[in-house]
């Protein structure tokens, strides 16, 4: 499923109903789309910050918001035409040009993500809080969702598989405060890996 989505995260590389693994935590978020997902938000981050001391319920929000980001980042991939860009990126960002072209191409072409056709997991490896604005996500990602050509009618009979690669694979992503929260600026992927996990997660 990479090709455009490996402008996304390598598509079957990286969208969410985020299932962070191994994780006490959970939050549930809640998204226009309808839908509702439960996210595990992992324990023992390692977190790095250029200040003295970084308040505790900025690194909570911090990883809250990046949750949502990649639950409503799904969603925009079942149902693109829906998708408003402007929720998860921040303005001005090459994230949001970028996010904003994939979806107005996956519309146009009736590409979605085909529903509970996989699993996409993320893991927060490190966390660094630049300043009181900026912020820069590690996480290894499994993407196993497939991709479709959905057709002009709404109807599943006429589906056609446009991407089933399965993918895992290491990111960067920078995140910047937008009126109380935190959107994605941009994002890099490096080490992608298909048809291996090399995130070791452990699979529902």
């Amino acid at each position: 499923m990479v090709v455009l989505i490996v402008a996304l995260c390598a598509c079957t590389t990286q969208h969410e109903p985020l299932n962070f693994e191994n994780s006490p935590s959970t939050t549930t978020a809640q998204s226009s789309f309808g839908t509702e997902s439960t996210v595990s938000l992992p324990p023992n981050i390692s977190v790095d910050a250029s200040t003295e001391q970084v308040p505790g319920d900025v690194v909570t929000q911090l990883r809250r918001d990046f949750a949502e980001n990649q639950t409503y980042l799904k969603q925009c991939l079942l149902a693109p035409k829906l998708c408003d860009v402007t929720r998860i990126t921040a303005p001005h960002s090459p994230w949001r040009s970028e996010l904003t072209q994939i979806v107005h191409d996956y519309s146009v072409a009736h590409i979605r993500s085909l529903k509970d056709s996989g699993v996409v997991l993320v893991r927060i490896d490190t966390l660094n809080i630049v300043d009181t604005e900026s912020a820069i996500i590690n996480a290894c990602t499994y993407d196993s969702m497939v991709l479709v050509d959905a057709g002009a009618t709404d109807s599943t009979s006429d589906d056609i598989i446009f991407n089933d690669a399965v993918a895992s694979y290491l990111s960067q992503w920078k995140l910047k405060l937008d009126k109380g929260k935190w959107k994605w600026f941009s994002w890099t992927s490096s080490k992608t890996k298909f048809n291996v996990d090399q995130c070791g997660f452990i699979k529902p």
